[in-house]
């Protein structure tokens, strides 16, 4: 699991059937300081009805995405899994 902020939705005017009933959110993975780590943005499925800002946990392999969508034929590898309400770290 990938901790992540979205930043964006997708809009698709013309999507694979099995992507038709699925919002599509742009998120950025993040350090645990709240700081964006130095990776590309990622489009995930939304599983979790997240939005704009929320702090997610996305799955990045595609036999969740499958699992989740109930279907082996999903043409996607990230799924939101969670939508974080808060989080703590302790030291070690």
């Amino acid at each position: 699991m990938i901790l992540c902020k979205v930043i964006g939705t997708l809009v698709a005017t013309q999507k694979d059937a099995e992507l038709r009933s699925a919002k599509l959110l742009v998120v950025k993975p993040i350090n645990l300081d709240g700081s964006f780590r130095n990776e590309r943005e990622l489009v995930a499925i939304d599983a979790q009805d997240a939005g704009e800002g929320d702090l997610v946990l996305v799955a990045q392999e595609g036999a969740v995405v499958e699992q989740v969508m109930r279907s082996d034929k999903t043409p996607a590898n990230v799924i939101v899994m969670a939508v974080v309400d808060g989080f703590e770290v302790f030291e070690a």
